[in-house]
């Protein structure tokens, strides 16, 4: 590409979108300055790829890009787990650690194992800022389970069941669908 007149190399770019174009300028040295021209300048002004965020606590990780929110979690005896939150998607590629061989299993999540997440992410701040990219059901959920009667211990909750009929005990524990995955057994 050296030895291409710079001029032809208007000529081919000119035919390009913007984003090959900026990919023809940068990867041709000898010829950058003529290649990126202001519209390429104007247009990568206005298109940055936002560069990804992490965040991290205990076991667990948080990735925010391209547009995809992914969540990591390890567990000592099973290994690592891997989640994407904007699609409901999940990766375990380590499942039999323990036992020395790997197992790559993919699956979408439900809302038995979304309720576990919810219950990884108890007392964490990870998602704090990052509901740009959830899932609407993960975050419905996730919000559910913040209810304030989730925080009362268990035993106060039996004693409500206890005083309530039970019609209206089903219609207590159907309005949540967290207080439904908890409590369904009383």
């Amino acid at each position: 590409m050296q030895s291409i007149p710079y001029e032809l190399l208007q000529q081919i770019s000119s035919c390009l979108l913007p984003r090959y174009q900026c990919r023809l300028a940068l990867a041709s040295k000898w010829c950058y300055r003529y290649l990126y021209n202001d519209l390429l300048k104007w247009h990568a002004k206005w298109h940055l790829v936002a560069p990804p965020r992490y965040k991290c606590s205990r076991d667990m990780s948080l990735m925010e890009f391209n547009k995809q929110l992914i969540l990591y979690k390890h567990r000592y005896y099973y290994g690592l787990f891997v989640y994407n939150l904007t699609n409901l998607y999940g990766i375990v590629p380590d499942v039999n650690r323990k036992q020395g061989h790997i197992v790559n299993k993919s699956h979408t999540i439900d809302t038995r194992e979304i309720m576990q997440i919810c219950w990884y992410l108890e007392n964490t701040n990870l998602l704090t800022g990052c509901y740009k990219y959830i899932h609407k059901t993960f975050l419905i959920i996730y919000l559910n389970s913040k209810h304030p009667l989730l925080s009362m211990p268990t035993e106060i909750i039996i004693c409500i069941s206890e005083m309530l009929s039970r019609a209206d005990w089903i219609s207590f524990i159907t309005s949540n669908a967290y207080l439904n995955y908890n409590y369904s057994w009383v």
